[in-house]
């Protein structure tokens, strides 16, 4: 019977009583057929944008290397279909031309494998409908290609191959919690400008370093877990900053100062109206402590109302403006009365009227201190054999002294 071969690498298999003589060379071919297929490597030149990989039963063909090494200079992807498309195959893959090699055996799925790039894949010969299979994907062997890890354990760095040229997480699959030690920068820029850190040995706070922070039109700074303050700039609103929630300046050597409250325009408002006093005007009402209805009736220089008891008439002031002294307004009290007999008498606490005559008959005159100003009170009747008498009105604190006098005095206290 005539030989048969092997369905995916070809081999010879002698019938039964054939190739008399040609053993020798029939097995050989089969040995080197078999070593391609297990440790060959070829290499396979490209052109334009399609070629076959065939392996042809008997014969040493490309398709039957193991290794496939990719050259030439194709003008575009190249589309590599595998032959026979009912042969099983695995072939290691590199592809060092400039272009895309897309391998394909049937109406399956085909296999890209970039230029530099390099892949295990297998055909599964299924005949027309054979499709490839990228066994790469399961494998962290190039780049672009997606690997699934428990841990990652790092010595010293993960680096992109290029500055810029990775990323981390992506819009659809994010990184979960980020655990930066003590002390440790997260570095922003090429030349690392601005740097973030917990500075645990420093300040003991987030530290942000190198530059400014921007927060755009609109965006909110929050505050408290549930976002009870916010600060931001409100650009499609008010055009100024806003402050949601309560504000407190804590105690200690804290100020606020308005450096552009000009009383004209800018500075201090109260629900958007200017506030027009100035520091030293409002300062004036430092320890005030009247009533809003007494600030009112003071206002424009006028009175409204006087109480009883202050020496005046109570009640409403005339529209005509005047005001009526009450028929009690001296105090009538014993207390106010006294007598005796002195050279100097000073009227203490309230105004006081005295009147007195000397001890002795003779000429005799007073001196009267107000203020410190002292004048003579001539009070000598012309009869040196009579006593003179005076009568004054003194002043709080003002004193009449002279020769030795007996008086009544009577202190002027309002009723």
């Amino acid at each position: 019977m005539p030989s048969t071969y092997t369905d995916n690498g070809g081999i010879e298999k002698i019938g039964l009583g054939e190739k008399a003589g040609a053993w020798g060379t029939t097995t050989n071919n089969n040995f080197d057929i078999i070593d391609r297929i297990t440790n060959g490597v070829g290499a396979i030149t490209l052109s334009g944008t399609t070629h076959t990989l065939t392996t042809s039963d008997g014969s040493l063909s490309d398709g039957m290397f193991k290794v496939l090494v990719l050259g030439g200079s194709p003008s575009g992807t190249n589309t590599i279909t595998i032959s026979p498309n009912d042969a099983d195959k695995l072939y290691f893959v590199q592809n060092g031309t400039s272009q895309i090699a897309t391998f394909t055996q049937g109406s399956g799925a085909n296999v890209n494998v970039a230029a530099g790039e390099a892949a295990i894949i297998f055909a599964d010969g299924a005949g027309s409908g054979a499709a490839v299979t990228d066994l790469s994907a399961l494998l962290p062997l190039k780049s672009g290609v997606a690997a699934s890890f428990t841990t990652v354990t790092a010595s010293s760095s993960i680096l992109p191959d290029n500055s810029g040229g990775a990323d981390i997480g992506s819009a659809s699959a994010e990184f979960g919690d980020i655990y930066i030690a003590d002390d440790k920068k997260i570095k922003f820029g090429s030349d690392q400008d601005i740097t973030m850190e917990y500075d645990e040995d420093g300040t003991d706070s987030l530290l942000i370093s190198g530059g400014d922070v921007t927060i755009a039109d609109d965006k909110k700074l929050f505050f408290g877990t549930d976002k009870d303050v916010s600060i931001e700039y409100d650009e499609d609103g008010n055009n100024t900053m806003l402050v949601t929630g309560d504000v407190v300046f804590a105690d200690g050597s804290t100020s606020v100062d308005i450096k552009s409250h000009d009383l004209s325009a800018n500075g201090l408002k109260l629900d958007g109206t200017l506030v027009t006093s100035s520091a030293a005007e409002i300062n004036k009402l430092d320890g005030v402590t009247r009533t809003t209805s007494e600030i009112n009736s003071a206002r424009d220089g006028t009175v409204t109302s006087v109480a009883t008891g202050s020496g005046l008439t109570g009640g409403t002031i005339t529209g005509s403006g005047t005001v009526s002294l009450k028929d009690s307004f001296l105090n009538n009290t014993s207390s106010a009365i006294s007598s005796s007999t002195a050279s100097s008498f000073t009227a203490s606490t309230y105004p006081t009227f005295i009147s007195g005559q000397s001890v002795s008959a003779g000429s005799h005159s007073y001196t009267v201190t107000v203020g410190g100003q002292s004048h003579t009170l001539q009070m000598t009747d012309g009869d040196s054999g009579t006593r003179d008498v005076f009568a004054t009105l003194l002043p709080a604190g003002a004193t009449i002294s002279g020769s030795s006098f007996q008086y009544v005095a009577i202190q002027l206290r309002p009723g």
